[in-house]
């Protein structure tokens, strides 16, 4: 996953490997749940899915939410 900003507003991308797609992560499953800690929205494919939000401030809880659905916490 990676955030950055353009015009002040947090964009989030995630990829998800061929690997980790066979283990039952979605990219655009991930980035719901980012962009939502963010307060946006956003979507894609099992392989690749961007969004973003409204709070940039909330960016490192986003990359933590992320991980954390990747943990299975």
């Amino acid at each position: 996953a990676l955030i950055s900003s353009n015009g002040g507003k947090p964009i989030l991308v995630v990829a998800c490997s061929e690997d980790a797609r066979a283990q039952g992560l979605k990219a655009g499953a991930l980035v719901k749940i980012g962009s939502t800690v963010l307060g946006g929205g956003g979507g894609g494919k099992d392989d690749f899915a961007q969004g973003g939000g409204i709070n940039s401030s909330q960016a490192q809880a986003s990359l933590t939410a992320i991980v954390a659905a990747i943990s299975g916490q």
